[in-house]
């Protein structure tokens, strides 16, 4: 699938250069926050918990959009982002303790979108091509390792005004997910309910 999206990104340049008055390139960053939920699971004289608070994080991403025809565009992206994902170790009769992972992702989003004067309307599906973790917290060894394989859906909605762009997403799983979690040598398998992010970002289309 990831060669797939290399090679319509590859297209997409060609047909580009061909037609240069339809192609622009831009940049954009912006701030989010995410939410991860899970089922419960039991660990040897306590339990893994979701701890369901939001969690904010920051991303980066450079982008090409071809216009076929002016108003309809295909846009896609290479994204670098930042989240943490926060988890919470319960055992009787001691304060729950938390573990926080802080991701760094490189994904790749391939957008439909509309143009309708200034606003648009956008969405498609999220590759990841790459990722690192750190664990942060003491006392119980963590660690955790995400599906890396799983394929999210992204939409939103922006406005632009020559050149300049302010945009909201959210993006989601498509389905149901799974994770494999080591708690001091326990393998766990994680049933993921709901990961999502909501974005808000600020670009420049040239």
């Amino acid at each position: 699938m990831k060669r797939i999206v290399m090679l319509l990104v590859g297209t997409l340049m060609t047909i580009g250069v061909a037609n240069a008055q339809l192609l622009g390139f831009g940049a954009r960053i912006g701030i989010g926050t995410g939410t991860y939920d899970f089922d419960s699971v039991s660990i040897e004289g306590g339990s893994l918990e979701s701890v369901g608070d939001r969690v904010g994080g920051y991303q980066a991403a450079l982008f090409m959009r071809l216009s076929i025809p002016t108003f309809i565009y295909i846009q896609p992206e290479l994204q670098l982002s930042q989240r943490d994902y926060v988890f919470g170790i319960k055992y009787p009769s001691l304060p729950k303790e938390f573990k926080t992972i802080k991701t760094y992702r490189l994904d790749v989003p391939l957008l439909l979108g509309v143009k309708l004067g200034s606003l648009r309307l956008f969405g498609g599906p999220v590759w990841r091509i790459g990722a690192r973790q750190y664990v942060q917290g003491s006392s119980t060894p963590f660690d955790i390792e995400f599906n890396n394989n799983d394929i999210a859906a992204t939409g939103g909605v922006g406005v632009e005004f020559d050149g300049i762009m302010l945009e909201v997403r959210y993006t989601s799983y498509l389905e149901q997910t799974s994770s494999e979690v080591v708690v001091a040598s326990q393998h766990r398998t994680l049933k993921i309910n709901h990961d999502g992010t909501v974005q808000i970002n600020f670009g420049v289309l040239f």
